[in-house]
């Protein structure tokens, strides 16, 4: 398993798995009742491992490990993409694509030009980058989420 994030605890790994567990899938905190004002982290703990996302915001999932070791737990944490969001990602561009092939066929000679290809490609890069800006603070939101849960645990 690659990791994006490994550290070593000073706590059993059914103590670490029990500590995400707790903080994960509560009610976030509530602006007048209605306006969540906090990130919301769903997912599931089993025996030896654990995954997080975010509920809004569920393109990227944290997929951890826990494994006993002398004096405690060592935990690796790796973020990906899961199936559903790569589909997603393909099927958007896919009609993204269609959707501009369609837009610059409409014209009057039936042939793309090297301006509609510009256009459509600096399309494409803007998506491009607003997706990854988007994963990059979902990676960083899920990071700091289980960096604060091991915060005041001592490091081995």
């Amino acid at each position: 398993m690659t990791r994006d994030l490994a550290f070593d605890v000073a706590t059993a790994p059914p103590g670490a798995l029990t500590l995400i567990s707790s903080r994960i899938n509560r009610r976030p905190k509530r602006l007048l009742g209605v306006l969540k004002v906090e990130n919301e982290y769903v997912g599931y703990v089993r025996e030896t491992g654990f995954e997080i996302w975010e509920r809004r915001q569920s393109a990227v999932h944290a997929i951890g490990t826990v494994a006993g070791r002398r004096g405690g737990s060592h935990i690796e944490v790796r973020f990906v993409l899961p199936l559903r969001t790569r589909v997603l990602i393909l099927l958007f561009f896919a009609l993204y694509a269609a959707v501009v092939g369609g837009l610059a066929l409409r014209s009057s000679d039936d042939v793309i030009t090297t301006e509609e290809l510009i256009a459509a490609g600096t399309g494409a890069c803007v998506l491009i980058v607003i997706f990854a800006l988007a994963a990059v603070r979902q990676r960083a939101d899920l990071r700091g989420l289980i960096e604060r849960i091991f915060a005041e645990i001592p490091r081995v």
